[in-house]
């Protein structure tokens, strides 16, 4: 009975961890687990089917039942594998103000133009000022 318990609790924590790394993981056990019961779904009414033709007696149409069944099992297996294959939406991202002057300055301009006084041509570093101060 523990290791049972124990085994089931391993595979939710396996789980969780998947979740965690993989965020689009979720999906995929999601799709993987809806097409396992469709799967058990459809063999399941086949089966059922079987036994009343059993019990009929009437196999008139018990050949095209196999078809049926098959083509649903391979028509569920082409939909899970496209809707697990379908990619994300990429989501557009927001423009910021004033991003376009950083991608569409010429070779001259710099960034810190907004900062400078405007009768400065270019911003004096502590070197400059060290040079102008021993000069004097």
């Amino acid at each position: 009975m523990f290791k049972k318990l124990y085994n089931v609790a391993g595979s939710l924590l396996a789980l969780k961890i998947f979740f965690w790394a993989e965020p689009n993981a979720k999906k995929f056990i999601k799709g993987i687990f809806i097409g396992i019961i469709l799967v058990a779904l459809i063999i399941y009414s086949h089966n059922e089917y079987l036994d009343w033709v059993e019990l009929s007696g009437n196999k008139s149409h018990l050949s095209n039942s196999f078809l049926i069944k098959n083509s649903l099992i391979f028509l569920t297996i082409i939909i899970m594998y496209f809707f697990l294959k379908k990619e994300k939406e990429i989501k557009e991202i927001k423009k910021i103000e004033g991003e376009e002057k950083i991608y569409t300055k010429e070779f001259k301009e710099d960034y810190f133009d907004k900062f400078r006084y405007e009768n400065l041509k270019k911003l004096k570093s502590k070197t400059d000022f060290l040079l102008k101060k021993n000069n004097e």
